[in-house]
């Protein structure tokens, strides 16, 4: 069977053209690249949860900043209110999501960060919990 008929295969490859849409509006709109460069790896910060909480509460919240929910919802706001600021948000955490997806990283179980929807990852170094 080809790859490409594989599920997680078949998500990468819609992530990776939701990041290049993302993109394509964002340079459309006029949209400052510093401040992508910037704001692109904000919702990681959901990641030091791990380092505070464990897997529950570290994958809930690593789940919530890294859900397309999110971000659709606050750039429909931004459009229909006009707000360009949040649009421009919405577009730069879309694009990171779909970033993350693309390369293999999904939303996490609860039992391990490197347990994700998209597949099992290892990691070069172990997350500890320090509580």
């Amino acid at each position: 069977m080809f790859w490409i008929f594989q599920p997680v295969a078949q998500r990468r490859l819609e992530c990776a053209v939701t990041l290049a849409t993302t993109l394509f509006i964002y340079n459309d709109l006029g949209y400052d690249w510093n401040s992508f460069a910037s704001l692109f790896l904000l919702p990681d910060i959901a990641i030091l949860t791990y380092f505070v909480t464990g897997p529950k509460i570290g994958g809930l919240a690593y789940n919530m900043a890294h859900c397309f929910v999110f971000p659709i919802v606050l750039g429909l706001y931004g459009y229909v209110f006009q707000d360009t600021v949040l649009q421009q948000l919405a577009l730069i955490w879309l694009a990171h999501c779909a970033f993350d997806r693309t390369i293999g990283w999904g939303l996490k179980f609860d039992d391990s960060f490197c347990n994700t929807d998209m597949g099992v990852r290892s990691m070069p170094i172990k997350i500890k919990q320090l509580a």
